[in-house]
């Protein structure tokens, strides 16, 4: 301790002796009152004496057992093994809010690039709150006396450039941004005096070529750090005003490549910014869309084939299940091929180039998935089907009718089997005329239209035959782009059927990119996919949840392939409106909650 320190300690001593000899009361309460001052006098330099010990220690600059003060000088300051210099920034004038995505990626790059200096800089930011309302009204007074100024003189526009930056920080204010003061030190570790300064200059004018205002902290500023004085930071500012120092993030959002080119699906309701289906840059390229009824999932799934016209001049087939469709396109004058199954027909028993095997496997896949067969009925029908397209083969017979596959089921099955696959046949027959619709199918909007057939097992007939057929005609050449899409509306209605062993519309969806098929599929809820839904998850290159007000829905079901929190849900997602869905691209669980695009009307889905 110094001398300043010492005397008075001595003197109260020698006052306090005095007191006991002479057994004055008027003497005690004299040094009694000296002690308190004392007291108060240098309670400061106690508590600083201590910090500085624990700072020190801290610092580790003991050495032999001889306590060494830290070396500090302007900009600088030693510890046991090391430099630091010190710079203090003072000004930053950029607000993030007001600079666009490149911009802003751009001058943060900048600062830690700038920062990269040496071994290791540490940030340093100190922040004393102000007292709003006081604050609030000495702006309002600034601002008042500004524009009396400018009245006075309309040409001083250094009041003019005041003025702006007062009303920006009353609006900020009013936003909810609570002001404070401010310091920001940036320590550059360094093993020598020297290369502390030189970093520090080499910072500093990076820095200034940021706008960012910053200087060399002096002696009297970094003690106050080192020591942990009560801040003097004299700049005020909010919180948006700091772009480099406070956290804040930018909204989840998929990758620019997935969402920026292609196809408009519609609008960012969070960013009001375009958000598209870039088709080409993902691995695939299958369409989900799941929501109630009258969400506008037919809408939806219309605009995305007209778009694909446009774009690729490709065949988009609807499987019209309820005639909505048709009558859809009709009142806008969209321009379509109807194609009826009942007249153009189906031809499960041509070859169309396969073999007798291959072809009577997919026979027999179309067959289980319509009619629900368990393999032994399967396995049965297989054969007759197989030996009767094997005299075809084997040019025994020129052609074949379902006759003559009931006429082989019946050699080779017992009566009680028979009567089974024969009943099987019989409607089968009714639908395969011989004819092959899948060849009328041009590029453009072509509509399978199944109004016309009431029976579930007989639609799915015809769909899983044409989507068979489908996949036989533009399988034949492989990576030559995308040259269908095929859409089911009401895919409940097929999938909730497709087994497991025998898949077909799954084995499409896993296969189908390769050959420049994609599959749209929309239904109202997950688990109408069926047992091997997971396959359409796993394989839908774009995802859309329409809008739903159950909450269940997306807490149980959405949650599990996208990354919402619940807060969006409770907030956010269960409040969508018609037409409103959030979105998810494959391999990427950001999602996006998006207006979606409509090139037709939006009346009933």
């Amino acid at each position: 301790m110094d001398q300043e320190k010492i005397y008075p300690i001595i003197m109260l001593s020698i006052g306090i002796i005095l007191v006991i000899i002479l057994r004055n009361f008027f003497l005690l309460a004299v040094v009694v009152a000296a002690i308190l001052i004392i007291l108060i006098k240098f309670r400061y330099q106690i508590v600083q004496f201590k910090l500085f010990n624990i700072i020190r220690k801290i610092l580790k600059i003991k050495r032999k057992n001889t306590d060494i003060e830290p070396e500090i000088g302007d900009g600088y300051f030693k510890t046991s093994n090391e430099f630091i210099g010190v710079i203090l920034i003072y000004d930053i004038p950029l607000d993030y809010k007001d600079l666009n995505d490149s911009s802003l990626k751009s001058s943060i790059v900048s600062f830690h690039k700038i920062i990269q200096t040496g071994d290791q800089v540490d940030i340093l930011f100190r922040k004393r709150y102000v007292e709003q309302n006081k604050f609030k009204n000495s702006l309002l007074n600034k601002a008042q006396n500004l524009r009396v100024l400018i009245e006075n003189d309309p040409s001083n526009t250094r009041a003019k450039k005041e003025l702006d930056i007062v009303s920006f920080i009353l609006d900020r204010m009013s936003e909810g941004e609570p002001p404070f003061r401010y310091e920001v030190y940036l320590l550059v570790h360094a093993d020598s005096r020297a290369k502390a300064i030189e970093l520090s200059n080499v910072i500093l004018r990076g820095l200034s070529g940021l706008n960012i205002g910053a200087r060399l902290a002096k002696t009297d500023e970094i003690k106050r750090i080192l020591f942990f004085d009560k801040c003097k930071c004299n700049k005020i500012s909010i919180p948006s005003r700091i772009s480099f120092i406070s956290p804040f993030s930018i909204p989840k959002l998929p990758s620019f490549e997935m969402r920026n080119d292609g196809i408009v699906l519609g609008v960012d309701m969070e960013n009001n910014t375009l958000v598209s289906w870039n088709f080409d840059t993902l691995e695939n390229q299958h369409v989900i869309v799941v929501g109630p009824t009258g969400s506008g999932k037919t809408e939806f799934l219309i605009n995305l084939g007209l778009q694909l016209i446009y774009f690729r001049k490709i065949a988009i087939v609807f499987f019209d299940i309820k005639g909505d469709i048709k009558e859809r396109l009709k009142r806008r004058n969209i321009r379509f091929k109807l194609l009826n199954p009942i007249s153009q027909g189906i031809s499960l028993l041509n070859l169309q180039g396969l073999s007798s095997t291959t072809r009577s496997l997919q026979i027999e896949r179309i067959l289980v998935n319509s009619f629900n067969l368990d393999r032994i009925y399967a396995s049965a029908l297989y054969k007759a089907v197989s030996s009767a397209l094997g005299d075809i083969e084997r040019n025994v017979v020129s052609q074949i009718s379902w006759d003559y596959v009931e006429d082989k089921a019946k050699e080779i099955m017992d009566n009680i089997s028979f009567l089974m696959i024969s009943e099987i046949i019989d409607i089968v027959k009714s639908l395969d005329n011989g004819g092959n619709l899948v060849e009328l199918i041009k590029p453009g909007i072509n509509i399978i239209d199944l109004t016309q057939i009431k029976n579930e097992v007989m639609r799915r007939i015809v769909i899983y035959s044409i989507i068979n057929d489908i996949y036989n005609k533009f399988s034949k050449s492989v990576d030559t782009g995308l040259k269908v899409g095929l859409v089911i509306d009401e895919a409940w209605t097929v999938l909730k059927s497709e087994k497991v062993d025998y898949p077909i519309i799954a084995d499409l969806v896993k296969r189908g990119r390769g050959h420049g098929i994609s599959v749209f599929l929309a239904t109202q809820n997950i688990e109408d996919l069926g047992d091997i839904r997971d396959v359409y998850l796993d394989n839908a290159g774009l995802l859309v949840a329409m809008n739903n007000g159950d909450k269940n829905f997306w807490e149980n079901t959405v949650r599990r392939l996208v990354n919402v929190s619940h807060e969006e849900i409770s907030n956010k997602l269960a409040f969508l409106g018609r037409g409103e869905a959030l979105i998810r691209f494959i391999g990427d669980p950001r999602p996006v909650i998006v207006k979606l695009f409509s090139m037709i009307d939006s009346r009933s889905s």
